[in-house]
């Protein structure tokens, strides 16, 4: 058993642009798993599984580690000698192993979002203000007639919390909002109201993970394709380019994106005040935004 840094494998994964559910299907354990770990300052793993994580991260093993000096003795560590390469047998299989390494990678990438008959979609704002309610909508469409059961998962930031879902959520326990359906068919839509405020390790940017989960002759599982990050600002989340004033393009995307889903209760009455105003400002005191008339 060996400790590496939580914070560290959540960095080099994010560097990479990998999702917590590739990395949890290379190393061969659940994305919960991989979460846990990101979150934990000094996680404990299996020996296999921190040498798994730096041969899918492309790393040294000590790039996951506090300080060199915290980096154990691997007993099983593979060691390549200066003569390996001499060995043409060796080349060969060395290029065997990369082929198969991008054509799963490859394979990965296709599956980030959408496998064969069905494909999953978050819809969010760039940006809200700390602490001010902002909607997250997800679009599940499926390509075939048939109807299958389905498992939507998100997994929000330290920090945030759900005011509100629709359709209701079957869970929102330890950082995850989940919803199960049944017979579903054509597009479905989940969504849910969150409200976030800063925390020392997330600072002012924020992501989301989230996956897909069905049954379709055998266990299917993809990551949620889409917007995945959220700016803390100043800013009211429909003011998509920031300039204090919620013009007639902006409102319009409010109405296409979000308020078509029925019971998400999302607080168009503000959106059309700031519309109607010459401007706002965000009052960090009273968190509330100012209009300016």
């Amino acid at each position: 058993m060996v400790q590496i840094s939580g914070s560290k494998l959540r960095s080099l994964r994010e560097k990479q642009s990998l999702t917590q559910l590739y990395l949890a299907t290379a190393v061969g354990v659940t994305t919960e798993t991989i979460s846990r770990w990101e979150r934990q300052d000094a996680p404990t793993l299996k020996e296999e599984n921190a040498v798994k994580l730096a041969e899918v991260l492309a790393v040294p093993l000590q790039d996951m580690f506090d300080s060199v000096e915290n980096v154990p003795e691997m007993e099983n560590s593979p060691v390549v000698s200066p003569g390996f390469f001499k060995n043409k047998k060796n080349v060969a299989i060395v290029l065997l192993a990369v082929l198969l390494a991008v054509s799963g990678l490859t394979l990965m990438m296709f599956s980030n979002g959408q496998v064969a008959n069905f494909s999953a979609k978050r819809i969010a704002p760039e940006h809200s203000a700390p602490g001010h309610v902002f909607p997250v909508l997800i679009e599940v469409e499926l390509s075939s007639a048939e109807t299958i059961s389905l498992l939507v998962k998100e997994e929000l930031p330290q920090g945030c919390t759900v005011v509100h879902s629709e359709p209701q959520a079957t869970a929102t326990d330890h950082g995850f909002v989940k919803w199960v359906a049944r017979d579903v068919s054509g597009l479905k839509l989940f969504s849910y109201l969150a409200s976030c405020v800063p925390d020392v390790k997330n600072k002012d940017v924020l992501l989301f993970q989230g996956s897909l989960l069905v049954r379709q002759g055998r266990r299917q599982e993809i990551a949620i394709a889409g917007q995945s990050s959220l700016e803390l600002s100043d800013f009211h989340w429909a003011d998509s380019d920031k300039d204090n004033v919620v013009d007639d393009e902006e409102l319009l995307a409010v109405y296409d994106d979000f308020d078509l889903v029925k019971g998400l209760n999302i607080d168009v009455e503000e959106i059309e005040s700031i519309w109607m105003g010459t401007g706002y400002r965000w009052n960090a005191k009273q968190s509330v935004f100012d209009i300016i008339p």
